[in-house]
């Protein structure tokens, strides 16, 4: 009864947040699917096992628990992931740093999304208590974007009062090594000392991974955390999971 009652639980609760994210963020929203066809899996799950107590069919001791056991090592692992994913969050802020690289996110034409306002009302709130660092805004244009990433928080800084002389636009690049490699070499060509201080802003949850990327190019940075949207933030750290387990598997983190 306690698999059927935990799976059923799990698939009601992935279920409903899959229609909250769509209600919000509309169908195209990234990762969404994947709410909905884990409901689907924890209900498979939950039915097997209804059917197999409710027949009193019997399941082999060893069969139940290497179940039980590989739930557990799920879980185990996604906690200790997720716990990097979560300590990216509280990295301290350091002021008075030479460049910050505002790393991009989607666009829609040109209006900018909730996970890239984030980003920019950081960027802005950092530019303006340290006026003597410059921003590098990284990001190029996509599917469904009619200017680049860079373009569009570039003028974002602008109309909020930030110097032009202050934003170097980074818009080739089309993911956060290619962010990171690009902004780089801008910065190395700008900088008017070998060690300038660095350091890089996105959303709270893809901080560790901005970061670890950096490390593993030889590049010291600091994390600087960005809120994420609210509503999203719980599908944003599962992502990342993901995303967080790909790149180490790559090598590139």
């Amino acid at each position: 009864m306690a698999v059927t009652i935990i799976f059923g639980i799990l698939a009601v609760v992935c279920a409903a947040y899959f229609f909250v994210i769509i209600s919000y963020a509309g169908l195209s929203s990234s990762f969404s699917a994947v709410w909905l066809a884990a409901a689907v899996v924890f209900a498979l799950i939950a039915v097997a096992a209804f059917i197999v107590r409710r027949r009193h069919i019997s399941v082999p001791a060893g069969l139940k628990a290497a179940f039980w056991a590989l739930l557990a090592a799920a879980f185990i692992f996604f906690a200790v992931v997720e716990g990097f994913i979560v300590s990216g969050m509280n990295y301290k802020t350091e002021s008075g740093l030479d460049y910050v690289i505002v790393l991009g996110a989607r666009v829609r034409g040109t209006t900018i999304t909730r996970s890239l306002a984030k980003r920019l009302e950081k960027a802005l709130w950092y530019l303006e208590e340290n006026p003597g660092t410059v921003a590098v805004v990284s990001g190029g244009q996509g599917n469904g974007e009619d200017i680049s990433e860079a373009r569009a928080m570039r003028d974002y800084l602008v109309a909020k009062g930030i110097s032009e002389d202050r934003i170097i636009m980074e818009d080739k690049s089309t993911n956060t090594g290619e962010n990171i490699d690009f902004s780089m070499r801008l910065i190395k060509e700008n900088a008017e000392t070998d060690t300038p201080r660095i350091g890089i802003i996105t959303n709270n949850f893809h901080v560790y991974r901005a970061v670890k990327i950096c490390e593993g190019k030889g590049y010291d940075v600091n994390g600087i955390a960005a809120p994420s949207d609210e509503i999203l933030f719980l599908n944003s750290l599962v992502r990342e999971f993901f995303a967080v387990v790909k790149y180490k598997l790559s090598g590139a983190i």
